[in-house]
């Protein structure tokens, strides 16, 4: 058995048909697809600047330890003293006792040469991670409000007249 459309009550000579309209205006879905192309876009750009403002602080890290290595091997300082300053331990009293005064001074403005840069680092991916989350939760909201400006819905339209009736 074959099923049959309903006939429109307007006219009385057409079927309605399901067909999906969409539901503002076409001045307001070309703004919804206006938000919605670009919003994509930023969230892909803004999740790359997360990942590489991950990496540029990793190789920035990595950068700064071989810098203050060198500051202390060219000061004469022991191996397993610089390490102890780069990984940020405690030296003992003993190990204090063994520098000389100019290898202590130099210590002291390696260990702030040291501490500054992590600063610095850690200042500059604040600003760039906060910037870059910034830019892909507008792009998301950018893109929910443009998918809901161009969302269809289902209606039931007449093949004589063309009325519109809501399908249910």
């Amino acid at each position: 058995m074959k099923k049959t459309n309903p006939s429109c009550q307007i006219c009385g000579q057409g079927e309605l048909k399901s067909k999906k309209k969409y539901r503002m205006s076409g001045p307001v879905v070309a703004i919804g697809y206006i938000l919605l192309i670009p919003s994509i876009l930023g969230m892909l750009f803004g999740l790359l600047m997360i990942f590489a403002t991950g990496s540029a602080v990793s190789e920035t890290s990595t950068g700064i330890k071989q810098e203050v290595r060198e500051q202390l091997m060219a000061a004469d300082i022991p191996g397993e003293i610089s390490e102890k300053v780069i990984t940020r331990q405690a030296l003992t009293e003993e190990e204090n006792a063994m520098l000389t005064e100019e290898q202590s001074r130099a210590l002291a403005d390696a260990e702030l040469t040291y501490s500054a840069s992590q600063v610095g680092v850690g200042a500059g991916t604040a600003i760039a991670g906060g910037f870059s989350a910034f830019m892909v939760i507008s792009s998301f909201v950018g893109g929910l409000i443009g998918w809901l400006l161009i969302m269809k819905k289902k209606v039931l339209q007449c093949t004589s007249c063309n009325a519109i009736v809501a399908a249910s």
